[in-house]
């Protein structure tokens, strides 16, 4: 009996370890978060554009999206929760419900000496991106995470934000008179605010773009596209050897549900599938790296109801302007995918990524 009990001990751990030991590790890892994205976004993603890149995802998967202490998270707490691996309170940037610091996956992969990267098209200093860059105990506290930022010492920074990391008198809204954008330069940074400029630069150095005071034009507004901006911080990130670690927002997807916009909805789906394309293409052809596509939380409970016969666009109904505790899709490629099929919660999801970014 005792013969057969140790048998079968040594088939688990050996089948353990095929699971969870052996299975290939990515070097690079590239995040997209559809800010306030739910299924039913997803769905009209799919529906009204011809080449859309969810279909293209081999495993998905299912998040639970609730918060530390409410049903229904908003951006920090999400966001805290991938990036660290904690669940945390709504409103909490990088710290616990007791507001201790946590360890963010920027902060492990620096570590690891990884490069690391944002592109948004909201401010840097927003929810989503800095639960990545700092620590604070209130999202709202926008020009303390831009002096956070200065020594974050991230590789690859673009998005809006010249509201706080300037002066007033330099076209910002910081009352203390520095000037952050010349601190980033001090550190060495290439410092673009020329959204024409940004695809002809060296990036030899670590990169630095602003461009809007608290957010980028619509996505059917400007000259450029997510796409570009995340194509550029590939390039930039992939030359380390070591890998490197990318999260890219479509930050104003939520906007234009709280607004139940759909023509301003429709655009940014449509500005961040060009994201997730670029990440993709990069993706099929270095074979070593994971591409995965998810949201903090769904806005607004859209749903697709029709099709306008004359116009060929998506009829659609709203259920709220809030925040919902839906959950949100998950789609992953690459090396390591298999591990965000199902359902999970946020943060094991970030439990996972960090797990992956310190194995290799």
């Amino acid at each position: 009996m005792l013969k057969k009990y140790f048998t079968l001990l040594t088939v688990v751990l050996i089948s353990s370890t095929v699971f969870c030991g052996t299975s290939p590790k990515p070097k690079n890892i590239i995040l997209l978060i559809g800010d306030g994205m739910g299924l039913s976004q997803v769905t009209a993603s799919v529906l009204s554009l011809n080449n859309d890149q969810f279909k293209k995802f081999p495993t998905v998967g299912l998040i639970n999206t609730c918060s530390a202490d409410k049903l229904i998270t908003d951006s920090a707490a999400g966001a805290t929760a991938y990036s660290t691996g904690y669940k945390t309170g709504n409103g909490k940037i990088g710290v616990d419900v007791n507001n201790k610091t946590l360890t963010n996956i920027f902060e492990i992969a620096k570590k690891k000496k990884k490069s690391t990267g944002i592109v948004v098209t909201c401010s840097v200093t927003n929810a989503t991106p800095a639960a990545f860059l700092a620590h604070v105990e209130s999202r709202k506290s926008e020009f303390d995470i831009a002096a956070q930022i200065l020594n974050s010492n991230v590789d690859f920074l673009a998005g809006a934000g010249t509201d706080f990391f300037l002066p007033k008198e330099l076209g910002g809204k910081r009352e203390d008179k520095k000037n952050y954008v010349d601190s980033m330069k001090a550190k060495g940074y290439e410092y673009s605010d020329d959204s024409s400029k940004v695809f002809s630069l060296s990036l030899h150095k670590k990169f630095f773009g602003l461009y809007g005071g608290y957010a980028l034009p619509h996505g059917n507004q400007r000259s450029y596209t997510l796409g570009q901006l995340t194509k550029s911080a590939i390039q930039s990130l992939s030359k380390n050897q070591k890998g490197f670690f990318l999260m890219v927002e479509g930050s104003q997807i939520d906007w234009a549900a709280d607004k139940n916009d759909k023509e301003y909805l429709f655009a940014e789906q449509k500005d961040f599938n060009s994201a997730i394309e670029e990440a993709l293409k990069f993706a099929e052809k270095d074979k070593n790296t994971l591409v995965i596509v998810l949201s903090d939380h769904d806005t607004s409970s859209l749903g697709v109801s029709g099709l306008n016969k004359e116009t060929g666009v998506l009829d659609v109904v709203w259920a709220t302007r809030y925040h919902t505790a839906n959950f949100v899709g998950m789609f992953s490629y690459g090396p390591s995918s298999s591990l965000f099929g199902g359902i999970q919660e946020n943060d094991e999801v970030g439990k996972k990524l960090i797990s992956l970014a310190q194995s290799r």
